[in-house]
């Protein structure tokens, strides 16, 4: 699967469907994840990764056909033209959730549903069809956030991006709790925040949200 959909099921409640933070955060952190793919797989680049609090524009290096839908809108919509990564997230963003949830749907890992918010009001819910069970990447990251000689020896950077977007749009905490990681929280907290500060993605991801909610106390 995606990063970004193995992103999107740590962040929707197996039960229920719904997302456990708000929504804009989590268009923001799949754009992030499919950014970070992207560039780990060596199709975008940006200028000055090792300097995440002022890299420079993110550029296409190879614009092949990816095979995978949501990667090759990405590469067509950042083809032609020099972004820096808060823009890049913006102009990505839209509809990223609605694809990976369907094509999740479409595998059978989520059903689709359409609940209520108070009483009336209509919003999408997908539900996991085995909440029981734990998804493999949930495992994986779990090992990650615990064990230290695990980290070190799988150098496993899908686990790292995802835990640098969950940190950047706050989620550790839901997420971690929904693993029966409670009594762990803040060791891990400490360890994603470590690895949101050297991300370039994350934190991108950080800096919108710090100035959404700086605009809606203003």
């Amino acid at each position: 699967m995606l990063w970004a959909e193995n992103l999107l099921l740590l962040l929707t409640d197996q039960r229920t469907g719904r997302l456990v933070v708000p929504w804009n955060m989590a268009d923001l952190a799949l754009a992030g994840s499919v950014l970070g793919q992207l560039w780990r797989t060596g199709r975008i680049d940006v200028d000055d990764p090792d300097r995440p609090r002022h890299p420079g524009r993110i550029r296409v290096v190879d614009a092949a056909p990816t095979g995978d839908d949501v990667l090759d809108r990405v590469l067509v919509a950042l083809a032609g033209t020099d972004r820096r990564p808060v823009a890049a997230l913006h102009r990505i963003k839209a509809g990223i959730r609605r694809a990976l949830y369907e094509r999740l749907e479409q595998r059978g890992v989520v059903s689709h549903r359409v609940g209520r918010v108070l009483i009336v009001l209509p919003i999408d819910e997908w539900p996991s069809r085995t909440p029981d069970t734990r998804e493999p990447f949930e495992e994986r990251l779990g090992h990650w956030w615990t064990s230290p000689t695990y980290r070190e020896a799988t150098g496993d950077v899908e686990c790292a991006s995802t835990t640098a977007l969950l940190s950047a749009i706050g989620a550790i905490t839901p997420v971690a709790r929904r693993m029966g990681l409670g009594p762990r929280i803040r060791s891990i907290q400490r360890l994603a925040a470590q690895v949101r500060e050297a991300s370039w993605v994350a934190t991108a991801v950080n800096q919108i949200r710090t100035a959404q909610q700086a605009a809606a106390t203003a």
